[in-house]
């Protein structure tokens, strides 16, 4: 019995001495998604995804807010950043190194594309000329032409800056993930989320954001059971932040533009 209520004991501190669930996080405004900002209230689908999991784990949830180089650099450096969100292994391959990191299976599957003003419409690339992207992202799908010099790609700091580019014409269209573009025309300006289209005749990526960890492979399987286990509810949970029906909501596994609304 005195065995029995020890063993109880010891777990018992077990659980109350659990760390938190430390997650760094690359610091932007990528709504609806997610945005996470020093000094302000992270939220978006994927911090209420994070969320979720550590409640599921009996974790309080510890979210760090950096820029990518320093991100990478604490979590290799230090042992304080348990896991880092969104990762890909194709990215930031000179920030990581020899650093050999763990995935987990992919979190948000992503479309990102080409994005022109709604008169423009089917053009064709050769119409391409000034490509706008926010500073630091890569346009993956269209490297051959910059590559070749056929197209310039032209930078700002971020969503807003390309959007008043495009509608000056001083560049021909944005290589952006388009659920986060229309977030933007639809919550900041009064444009409409239709005045900027996808044009499907145009380079674009399918890529997925994945957390990643240097020393808690453990932790990432759990996190995998946990996308799986909850797959139908965080369908619904994409529903809730707007991001059905998409590019993107339409190369998930279970698409929450196929899930019905609940019944009142």
């Amino acid at each position: 019995m005195k065995a029995a209520i020890l063993t109880l004991l010891f777990l018992v501190i077990g659980v109350c001495q659990a760390e938190p669930l430390r997650i760094g996080l690359e610091s932007q405004d990528y709504l609806p998604y997610y945005r996470a900002i020093p000094g302000q209230p992270a939220e978006g689908y994927a911090i209420a995804l994070l969320q979720r999991f550590a409640i599921s784990q009996g974790l309080a949830l510890e979210l760090e807010p950096l820029p990518i180089n320093r991100l990478h650099r604490n979590l290799q450096t230090t042992d304080r950043l348990m896991l880092v969100f969104p990762d890909n292994p194709e990215w930031s391959r000179q920030l990581k190194g020899d650093a050999r990191l763990h995935y987990s299976r992919p979190v948000i599957r992503i479309v990102d594309g080409t994005l022109v003003l709604r008169e423009h419409l089917g053009r064709g690339i050769d119409s391409v000329r000034r490509l706008g992207t926010v500073r630091g992202f890569t346009p993956e799908a269209w490297q051959e032409r910059l590559g070749e010099g056929q197209v310039q790609l032209v930078e700002a700091g971020d969503i807003g800056g390309l959007v008043r580019m495009l509608l000056r014409l001083r560049i021909d269209a944005i290589y952006a993930n388009p659920e986060v573009l229309h977030h933007y025309l639809e919550t900041s300006t009064n444009l409409g989320s239709d005045r900027l289209l996808l044009d499907p005749q145009l380079p674009l990526e399918r890529t997925a954001f994945h957390a990643s960890s240097l020393k808690y492979p453990e932790l990432l399987e759990a996190f995998d059971r946990f996308l799986v286990e909850q797959s139908e509810e965080l369908a619904q949970l994409r529903r809730q932040h707007g991001l059905a029906c998409g590019p993107s909501d339409l190369v998930e596994e279970r698409p929450a533009c196929e899930q019905t609304s609940e019944a009142p």
